[in-house]
């Protein structure tokens, strides 16, 4: 399969395409033919040689992904509401820029109505990281307000329209004028410059 490989640390011009072999998905996995693949901050520092694979993950960046099921064990498949040939997004622990990934079917979501490929892949690193956090172990409830440092970040973005989903109250800080304005724009109830602002 076709792959993109961190040929050695640096620039983007460090990513180039290389043949790998297919990955096999291991009890618990499924394979997924990959249509999109999102790009985040670890992928970067990961070029950059700032951020490792994980122990036993793949050496390719790529934390996201959108695609196809193209494999797995029919009855773990099933036993999760999924098929071969469904669509779906993924959140990986790396191998998302390929042809096709490997990744954990707890971590599998299908692909939500309305949305392209490419939109899907962007979901998977910020919204499942934001659900966890803020809706599975913090438990925020609607009237609650939500207090998001970085508003504008990817983690951001997802946590005001979330939050504002459920009925939240949300609050914000960033580092400029129209990145606050801009997480008003997406339904933050106040934004806090936090270069010109005192918050505490």
């Amino acid at each position: 399969m076709r792959a993109i490989e961190i040929t050695r640390f640096g620039a983007p011009e460090v990513l180039q395409p290389v043949e790998r072999p297919e990955p096999v998905p291991a009890a618990g996995e499924l394979l997924i033919a990959v249509q999109a693949s999102g790009v985040n901050r670890p992928d970067v520092l990961q070029r950059k040689g700032l951020y490792p694979s994980p122990p036993g993950a793949s050496d390719l960046p790529g934390l996201e992904v959108a695609g196809i099921v193209a494999g797995g064990a029919p009855a773990e498949l099933a036993a999760a509401g999924l098929a071969v040939g469904d669509a779906v997004c993924a959140l990986v622990a790396g191998g998302g820029y390929a042809e096709r990934c490997a990744a954990p079917i707890g971590q599998c979501l299908p692909l939500p109505a309305g949305l392209t490929m490419v939109e899907a892949a962007s979901l998977p690193e910020t919204f499942f990281t934001v659900w966890q956090n803020v809706f599975e172990i913090a438990r925020l409830q609607p009237g609650e307000t939500l207090l998001v440092h970085g508003g504008s970040s990817g983690i951001g973005v997802a946590a005001i329209q979330m939050a504002k989903a459920l009925g939240s109250r949300v609050i914000v800080t960033a580092g400029s004028d129209e990145k606050c304005a801009a997480c008003v724009a997406l339904g933050a109830d106040h934004a806090i410059n936090y270069r010109t602002q005192d918050f505490a």
